[in-house]
């Protein structure tokens, strides 16, 4: 049974006054967005350039996505053709849409008309989806190597955020196709300055400007908190992290706000970092200082998966242990059968979160247990 049309209108904050491309001289150019599916319809307006996503999430309407940036292609949805474009058309997310029956990405098409969008799934377009991402710009700067090819940076913001600790932003250099996102590495409830980490990606769009050995600040488009991999302390659970290299950066928020917090005076946590060579780690005098806030509570060991010389293997690196083998397969060695009933944060690589995946689902995690953001 279908609900009545609802149009969603929001007052202006002082972070959207200073919005960049697609706000600053089009304010004014509005369209009008019609969501729609079984259990209904809700119709938001869209600023000329924003994204059906950013547009919709932004105006509370529970959209689906898990990535934002044209990677996981969750958020495929149906348009009449010609009534949207596209604004990355070599997103990975894209590359197996059928374009002929409409089919497109909500975080990477823009409106060119008042049109109407049909999402798949059951939510009800019209609740709230209890997100506020807003758009606004900060200054990117402070670019520190902290391991080969791995960088952490720090983002000034025009007007501080609130978020949580497992969640992202969206961000764009100018003229760059599509936003990129990064988790946040630091936790404070209210932020203007978080930090963050990237890795050095061949021909990547945004790395290449950060390590081309002569950056040092550049304004950027933002659009956020997003992700739903979060931490939330009422939950009262023991937590299990398995991370890669940069797929460490949100679980980093998570656990400096559990150690904030106090979380792990009555609560587990057992993680394990990976990296292909001993060289390649970081943030590892970071994960001691954590460790030794509640040491009977806090166990961090270190994965190494390319070091084929038994005899280089360090026993340790930081004071923590070192181990050889996948993320998965060391996780599996210190936490057996300790599993079932922990809270389950991932990130990191492809083939690093599919084997994770398969270790928790095996060892009977229900999926709902299981958070990660869809970056790979």
């Amino acid at each position: 049974m279908s609900t009545k049309s609802k149009t969603r209108k929001t007052t202006s904050s002082g972070s959207e006054s200073k919005l960049q491309t697609f706000s600053a001289s089009t304010q004014n150019l509005l369209m009008n967005v019609t969501f729609l599916n079984k259990q209904g319809r809700v119709t938001v307006e869209c600023r000329e350039g924003e994204t059906l996503l950013q547009a919709g999430l932004r105006q509370g309407v529970p959209l689906p996505y898990a990535c934002g940036a044209g990677v996981c292609s969750t958020c495929v949805a149906r348009a009449k053709p010609g009534t949207v474009n596209n604004n990355w058309l070599q997103a990975p997310g894209a590359q197996n849409l059928n374009t002929v029956k409409g089919e497109c990405l909500l975080c990477q098409c823009v409106p060119v008309a008042d049109c109407e969008i049909l999402v798949p799934g059951k939510a009800a377009l019209t609740g709230d989806s209890g997100e506020s991402p807003q758009h606004q710009s900060g200054q990117l700067g402070n670019l520190v190597e902290v391991a080969p090819g791995v960088a952490t940076f720090e983002l000034e913001l025009d007007q501080p955020i609130s978020f949580l600790a497992g969640q992202y932003l969206l961000l764009r250099l100018p003229a760059m196709e599509g936003y990129r996102p990064y988790s946040m590495t630091s936790f404070s409830i209210h932020s203007q300055k978080p930090t963050f980490v990237i890795k050095c990606v061949p021909v990547g769009s945004f790395s290449e400007v950060l390590f081309n050995g002569s950056f040092k600040t550049v304004r950027v488009d933002v659009f956020g908190p997003m992700g739903k991999a979060i931490f939330d302390p009422t939950e009262g659970r023991d937590l299990a992290c398995m991370v890669g290299g940069s797929g460490i950066a949100g679980i980093m928020s998570v656990l400096r706000q559990a150690r904030d917090i106090g979380y792990f005076s009555d609560h587990n946590v057992t993680m394990v970092f990976g990296v292909r060579n001993p060289e390649d780690f970081f943030f590892l005098n970071e994960l001691k200082e954590i460790q030794e806030s509640a040491p009977a509570n806090i166990d961090i060991h270190l994965a190494v998966s390319e070091l084929s010389d038994s005899n280089k293997m360090p026993v340790a690196l930081g004071g923590l242990p070192v181990w050889s083998g996948f993320v998965h397969e060391v996780a599996e060695r210190v936490m057996g059968q300790d599993l079932l009933g922990r809270l389950g944060f991932l990130g990191g690589p492809p083939a690093m979160l599919t084997g994770a995946l398969r270790l928790l689902l095996g060892a009977g995690v229900p999926v709902d247990d299981i958070r990660y953001d869809k970056f790979g």
